[in-house]
């Protein structure tokens, strides 16, 4: 059977498109792998053509149609035949096995393979030295592999595929030492799908379901698009690869709704679409999601990334100490390097082709080799580290990392092969990891149950605070309502006092009208001739009218005092009760201070305000006086004279220094005056104009002297009232700390309670602990106890039922010689049965002792036969008796092995 070539797909991404002499090469280049590539091995090739149709290519040159044809001749040739079966042991090495038109054709691909290197638009960089991935610059260069092993890598690579089912079952090792040697750009978009199992899967044909559909993620992902490989031509805005990067990142959080969406991950599809197209780079994702870890480092909780960082870390420590100390002392973290290689794989810190490098073997290898590549970075740049602080650190891992194995790749992959990784260690520190974890998100429960409680505490004790100060406030209220009440209590018994005296009076004043009435009654009617005096009886008629108006003002007022009494005994009634009521009540300490506090500032405020009446009462009366004063002389200014000269000389130098006069006019006319009066010289009216001026200047100084001592008294009184303030908030001020003492000592206390219920907890949860192994050992015991009783009893029965067997056949045996021999001989047919009765009666005796011995030795082992053998005895007891008559003793026997 012909096999059927089929061409590889070589489309690749915008940017990477080219002329027609990129694609000459692209298609001889595939012409030539349909000499290698069989589908009878591999079915999925088989709808391989249809999706090479769709995607586009450049138009063919007539040198490739020539190249194509040649190729088309070459696969009908006998030789290529041979060829071809001969590389199915060794890569064609040489031109002698190859015909001529093949080697014309190799010759122009390799024109053609050159011609495109020195393109700048080639696929690969000139850093990379060739199509196989495999970078080398500087002295490097001289080392790369002659062109005919890059062939022979072809080939190899082209067999490979063609017998890949053969190949990974019989070679798995092989094919990871090729992979680790770089795959060539054109394979790895088959490669890929081969190494990752996604070219088997039932994947690509939910893929269009999937774009059908609509994602929680579409903003998120349409944000973090233009942030993925901006540097490429490939993903600029508006272009194919945004587009495409779009539906798969979507499809997959479709697909998988607990991941979801990471940003991480756009790198990682960015990566596949540079290699293949949407559906195939679809399938690959979901391949190194479920079988690669990826899954669970993109998960919410991100626990394999944690993971990650502290294997890594121990791994530092182990093997680079004074790199991990420095790290230490730098307060820099692992994941604050880490964390993107192993979320993106490298695509983020190093080339493009590098990253494809280091996929091809994780495909092979799974998440160690990421381990390994991560501590290849770290050993060669082990140095440069130490000498850095925290942001030259930074700045070296976001870009001279990338310089540096720019340069040298192979270098990176030599190290990182070297690497070895002790997966007993990896495991026992993944359950280390996981402990840990376990034990912080107990601990963060508890520390959030304890903030909570906190919480509520602390909004306790505001509430409490609050409710204590409005208490307070309450109280003090009260106490004031209490003070006013007691003074309108003081002045109301005042105007009772006053109304009491006016009662007393008019009915003083109304007993004598009644009786001058009856005075002046029984004078009329008894000598009403012999009066000599006559009466205005007018006069009395209005006199008496009078006092009945009187009268009747001084009932209304009784009246109107009465119900004043009244409603203010019910008044005092009630503030008494309220005040026996708050009595009975003893409040609390602070309320008492304020309580004494209150009664002190209310007896200063009295004795203030009294004083302050007493100022006033007193500047008013020497108003009065200078008002009189002033009046006197005004009008009868000699007497007033004569007034003030009756006083003694003697007492006006006694008075008159005593106060300070005003300055009216100098000291030394002042002087002179004074002197004048005196001595007695001077005029008449200059003696008296300077009595006045003086007489003046005393009341002036007087009137001066009430004003300042009233407005000392004032000062004194705000003095006082500032005092009583202060005192007070010194008083709150000292009972706030009391509290805050005291709320510190009951924090304290509860933090001991609870470092004590919590020893006594995890004590307790010891003890319980240890009861449950116990239990559990309890429990393994009786039941491997009771599994050997089951056996003990198992054998027994068989034992048992092995006895009764033979009992029954041997009974059976007599029953049948006995009935025998009774159809021979009629005249002995009742000896002989009664024979084999008897002879059945000792098999079954017989059978019944070895029987009873056997049970009765060993239920002293096992308590529950005891059971069986009185069931046992019981069926013997129940067994039927025999007759005389051979059929029926035949009969018998019959029954009773089926009985048993």
């Amino acid at each position: 059977m012909t096999p059927r070539p089929v061409l590889i797909s070589t489309s690749l991404p915008t940017d990477y498109q080219h002329g027609p002499k990129t694609a000459g090469i692209i298609e001889a280049s595939s012409s030539f792998f349909n000499n290698y590539i069989q589908l009878s091995h591999n079915s999925w090739f088989q709808g391989w053509p249809s999706r090479l149709a769709s995607s586009p290519r450049p138009p063919l040159s007539p040198q490739v149609r020539e190249m194509a044809a040649a190729a088309t001749a070459l696969r009908h040739t006998p030789d290529y035949s041979g060829a071809e079966t001969d590389s199915e042991t060794q890569p064609p090495s040489d031109s002698e096995s190859i015909p001529a038109p093949a080697v014309s054709l190799l010759q122009k691909m390799e024109q053609l393979n050159k011609s495109n290197e020195e393109d700048c638009r080639s696929v690969t960089s000139k850093k990379s030295g060739g199509s196989s991935g495999s970078t080398g610059g500087g002295k490097r260069e001289q080392s790369v592999q002659p062109e005919e092993e890059e062939e022979d890598l072809w080939s190899i690579w082209g067999e490979l595929i063609r017998n890949w089912e053969y190949e990974v079952k019989k070679r798995p090792n092989y094919i990871k030492a090729l992979v680790k040697r770089g795959i060539p750009q054109h394979f790895r978009t088959i490669a890929w799908q081969l190494l990752s199992n996604a070219s088997a899967s039932s994947i690509h044909d939910l893929y269009s379901d999937y774009m059908r559909q609509s994602s929680v993620y579409e903003k998120v992902i349409q944000r973090d698009i233009p942030r993925t490989y901006p540097e490429l031509e490939f993903y600029k805005d508006g272009g194919r690869g945004q587009a495409a990067l779009y539906n798969v990142i979507k499809a997959y959080s479709i697909h998988d709704k607990e991941v979801g969406y990471c940003q991480g991950s756009a790198f990682i599809v960015g990566q596949l679409l540079l290699q293949m197209p949407e559906e195939e780079a679809f399938a690959v994702l979901v391949r190194l999601m479920e079988n690669y870890r990826l899954r669970e480092l993109y998960k919410p909780t991100m626990t394999d990334l944690g993971l990650n960082m502290f294997q890594l870390e121990f791994m530092v420590q182990e093997q680079m100490p004074d790199l991990y100390t420095h790290f230490t002392n730098m307060g820099f973290d692992t994941s604050m390097y880490a964390s993107s290689w192993f979320l993106t794989l490298f695509t983020t810190t190093l080339p493009l082709d590098i990253a494809n490098r280091i996929m091809d073997c994780f495909l092979v290898e799974g998440m160690e080799y990421i381990f390994s590549v991560a501590m290849a970075i770290l050993q060669q740049a082990r140095i440069d580290l130490l000498r850095l602080d925290m942001e030259g650190m930074l700045k070296y891992f976001q870009r001279e990392i990338r310089e540096r194995f720019e340069n040298d790749p192979e270098l990176l992959f030599a190290v990182a092969n070297q690497v070895q990784l002790n997966p007993k260690k990896m495991k026992r520190l993944e359950k280390e990891y996981m402990t840990k974890r376990t034990k912080e998100q107990e601990e963060a429960v508890e520390l959030r149950r304890l903030r909570t409680e906190n919480r509520l505490l602390r909004q306790r004790i505001d509430y409490l605070e609050a409710e204590s100060s409005a208490l307070a406030d309450r109280l003090v209220k009260g106490q004031v309502n209490l003070a006013q009440e007691a003074e309108n209590c003081i002045s109301i018994s005042h105007e009772l006092y006053k109304l009491r005296d006016i009662n007393s009076d008019a009915h003083k004043k109304l007993e004598d009208a009644y009786e001058t009435i009856r005075e002046l009654s029984s004078g009329r009617r008894g000598e009403s001739v012999e009066i000599g005096i006559q009466v205005d009886d007018t006069g009395m008629i209005e006199h008496i009218h009078a006092l009945q108006q009187e009268l009747i003002e001084t009932t209304n007022r009784k009246a109107d005092s009465e119900n004043t009494i009244r409603d203010q005994k019910i008044r005092i009634q009630e503030l008494e009760t309220s005040n026996k009521r708050l009595r009975e009540h003893e409040p609390a300490e602070g309320i008492a201070c304020l309580q004494e506090e209150l009664i002190s500032v209310k007896m200063r405020e009295a004795e203030a305000n009294l004083s302050l009446k007493e100022m006033r009462q007193r500047l008013s009366e020497l108003e009065q006086q200078w008002a009189k004063y002033v009046h006197v002389r005004a009008f009868d200014p000699a007497s007033a004279t004569l007034q003030e000269n009756g006083t003694t000389p003697a007492d006006t130098p006694a008075t008159t220094p005593q106060q300070p006069s005003p300055p009216l006019t100098s000291a030394r006319a002042r002087l002179a005056k004074i002197t004048a009066t005196l001595m007695g010289s001077g005029s008449e009216e200059d003696h008296g104009i300077s009595v006045r001026e003086l007489e003046d200047q005393l009341m002036g100084v007087r009137i001066k002297e009430a004003d300042t001592v009233a407005e000392l008294k004032e000062m004194r009184q705000k003095v006082m009232e500032m005092e009583t303030q202060n005192h007070v908030c010194t008083n709150q001020l000292r009972r706030q700390d009391e509290e805050l003492k005291r709320l510190k000592e009951d924090k304290i206390m509860i933090q001991k309670a609870k470092k004590e219920m919590e020893e006594s907890l995890k004590s307790e949860k010891a003890k319980i602990m240890q009861r449950e192994s116990e239990l559990n050992e309890e429990s393994i015991m009786q039941r491997l106890k009771y599994s050997e009783a089951i056996q003990n009893l198992t054998d027994l029965q068989q034992k048992i039922n092995h006895l009764e067997l033979k009992s029954a056949e041997k009974w059976t045996k007599n029953q049948l010689r006995g009935s025998s021999v009774c159809d021979l001989e009629d005249d002995s047919s009742c000896a002989g049965s009664h024979h084999s009765v008897v002879s059945g009666g000792d098999a079954m005796s017989l059978a019944s002792d070895d029987m009873s011995a056997i049970v009765a030795d060993l239920t002293m082992k096992v308590p529950q036969l005891e059971r069986v053998q009185d069931e046992t005895e019981t069926e013997e007891g129940l067994r039927p008796p025999e007759k005389q008559d051979g059929n029926d003793t035949t009969d018998s026997g019959m029954h009773l092995s089926d009985g048993h």
